[in-house]
């Protein structure tokens, strides 16, 4: 198979490892307020986090603008915006690929 090809495979793989776990990030945010307005148990934050990390960052920044929930806790923000400028460089990275490959 020729590289252009795999890179092709790559970037697919890459964008739909994003949509899944950003449809995950947005469903726990989306619980996680929920819990929050009818005084449950919450979503710990590191567990946000962890889905963000793995690739959710999209799905929770959309989940948090809709839902305005975690969008003032700065200590919150703080970790969500290294996360996402963490993935922001990897879809660089991933485009630059496709482009020179």
């Amino acid at each position: 198979m020729p590289v252009a090809d795999w890179a092709g495979l790559l970037f697919r793989a890459f964008v739909v490892w994003q949509v899944g776990w950003g449809l995950v990030a947005f469903v726990m945010v989306w619980r996680d307020k929920g819990l929050a307005r009818s005084g449950r148990g919450r979503t710990p934050e590191r567990d946000l986090h962890r889905a963000e990390a793995w690739g959710g960052w999209l799905g929770s920044f959309v989940a948090q603008q809709v839902f305005r929930h975690k969008t003032r806790k700065a200590a919150y923000q703080r970790v969500f915006r290294r996360i996402a400028a963490g993935w922001a460089l990897a879809w660089v990275g991933a485009l630059l690929l496709g482009i020179f490959i």
